[in-house]
């Protein structure tokens, strides 16, 4: 319970302090009873293949047994989609309440992998910052940096459950949620499992007309625990922090586009450990250079770690597993490209295409990823009733 504690101070302090502009995501006013229609379709394929051949390794044995090693590196392809109808009435302009389902499938299977529902309670605060208590507005709203929240989970696991404070302006961005992923009863025999995190950052005035400087910090903390269950690994927390400084640079008024270049340390650790030769703390750092044109982004990045771990993260990045050599990497030294296309033919439509490649310079190999999504996000208006 103390890191709830933790988490409600974090969003008293955040909810006096960070406003912005009205951040009502639904749109829907007082008195008014809509449907909003979400559905993303995907194809997500994962060309991770070599065996290690590198020599700093410890066995994975050593690994604390929470984490899901089945997962880690090799390549795979998922295609399938969600669907997430929601009816969303608004009793006055403070409250908004939700209430749907969330359906994911993946094509070649016979059932559904998740269905849950979905409903939540919304208040506002003020015109600027909103707290939320049920089903979130989905993982992707948090921001976050793929090495710490990987955004193939935008497919896989968009729909959260817990709590989430958010606000944004023109210079702040602050995003504090609790998703609470697996609840116990007295006697289960599985972890309790939820995640804490704040997302963080700053975006200055312009500076001579054409420069940005941007200071984004990013926590979150895994907890896997439960002190009523009788699931026989031992409760530990995975910390991990994220923070550097970017410099947006606008080409001619952004008429030839945006490029910037960034810098981010990050830094790992468990607690408490058992596990005398498992990975406890690490760090990494990442510069990367971007250049953005209307709907392009294109961007180039070098990645350096040392026995990093994050749960939530982008398998890619961490210090891998091979189930073939049964291993783990201390160090990884990654080079990666990044090619984006964004199209938004309507304006509750979005079409997505991405690509990426990582060159491993320790283990002299080359993975890539192809992504490909078409994203719908549309209201409509059934009726309004007197508030």
């Amino acid at each position: 319970m103390r890191y709830l504690a933790i988490a409600f101070f974090t969003l008293l302090v955040t909810g006096r302090n960070i406003y912005g502009q009205d951040n009502k995501e639904t749109g829907t006013q007082p008195g008014e009873l809509s449907l909003r229609i979400k559905n993303i379709n995907f194809v997500k394929d994962n060309e991770y293949s070599n065996p290690i051949s590198a020599s700093k390794f410890i066995l994975m044995s050593s690994i604390p047994g929470f984490i899901d090693k089945s997962v880690w590196i090799e390549g795979y392809t998922i295609l399938g989609y969600f669907f997430q109808p929601e009816l969303i009435y608004a009793p006055s302009g403070k409250v908004t309440l939700r209430a749907g389902i969330h359906l994911l499938k993946y094509s070649g299977t016979k059932k559904f992998s998740q269905v849950r529902p979905v409903f939540s309670a919304t208040l506002n605060l003020s015109e600027k910052t909103s707290l939320t208590i049920g089903s979130l507005s989905g993982c992707d709203k948090h921001r976050l940096f793929d090495p710490h929240f990987d955004r193939e989970r935008l497919y896989s696991a968009y729909a959260e459950d817990g709590f989430q404070l958010s606000s944004s302006n023109d210079h702040l961005f602050s995003d504090t949620w609790l998703n609470w992923e697996n609840f116990i009863l007295k006697g289960d025999s599985t972890h309790e499992v939820f995640t804490f995190g704040e997302s963080f950052k700053y975006t200055s005035s312009p500076i001579a007309d054409f420069l940005r400087i941007e200071v984004p910090v990013q926590v979150q903390f895994k907890h896997f625990g439960g002190q009523i269950s009788d699931y026989p690994e031992n409760v530990e927390t995975c910390f991990n922090l994220a923070t550097g400084l970017r410099i947006n640079i606008d080409l001619a008024q952004k008429r030839y586009g945006q490029a910037g270049i960034e810098y981010l340390q990050f830094i790992n650790n468990v607690f408490p450990t058992t596990h005398p030769l498992a990975i406890t703390n690490g760090n990494a750092s990442w510069l990367r250079f971007h250049y953005t044109y209307k709907a392009l982004y294109i961007g180039a990045a070098y990645w350096k770690a040392h026995n990093f771990f994050a749960p939530n993260g982008n398998s890619i990045y961490g210090s891998v597993i091979d189930l073939r050599a049964d291993y783990v990497v201390h160090e990884r030294r990654i080079i990666t490209n990044f090619v984006y296309l964004t199209l938004l033919p309507e304006s509750y439509l979005e079409l997505f295409l991405g690509l990426e490649t990582y060159y491993d310079v320790c283990l002299k190999r080359m993975d890539s990823a192809i992504a490909l999504h078409l994203n719908f996000d549309k209201l409509f208006k059934l009726a309004t009733f007197k508030p």
